[in-house]
């Protein structure tokens, strides 16, 4: 019985650990796409704030993200969509692992 309770309690963690890490594979295209280009790579990104930073930047539908880019018009034009608003979530995982006060590193150097 046991053996059955840590063969499931591993699975689960296994899983888990897997989804987080493709959650943060499409945090970092979305944010490749779309942010790199003003934001420096991958490892640049998410190293502009700390990770309780982030999560305020994305609280209440990203709209300190929009008033931080509000002078900057093709950015608005992505941050305004319905678009923005289901990839938001990955792409502040994305940013949250590497930010500042992460020890991790990105490997995306686009």
């Amino acid at each position: 019985m046991l053996s059955r309770v840590f063969f499931v309690l591993t699975c689960t963690l296994f899983f888990s650990s897997s989804l987080f890490a493709l959650q943060n594979v499409a945090g970092q295209k979305y944010y490749l796409k779309y942010c790199s280009k003003c934001h420096g790579a991958g490892n640049r990104g998410g190293g502009l704030a700390k990770s309780y930073e982030w999560e305020e930047y994305f609280k209440n539908s990203g709209k300190m993200i929009l008033f931080f880019h509000e002078e900057e018009p093709k950015a608005l034009e992505y941050l305004k969509t319905d678009k923005f608003q289901r990839q938001s979530r990955k792409i502040m995982n994305f940013l949250i692992e590497f930010s500042s006060d992460s020890a991790n590193i990105p490997s995306c150097n686009n």
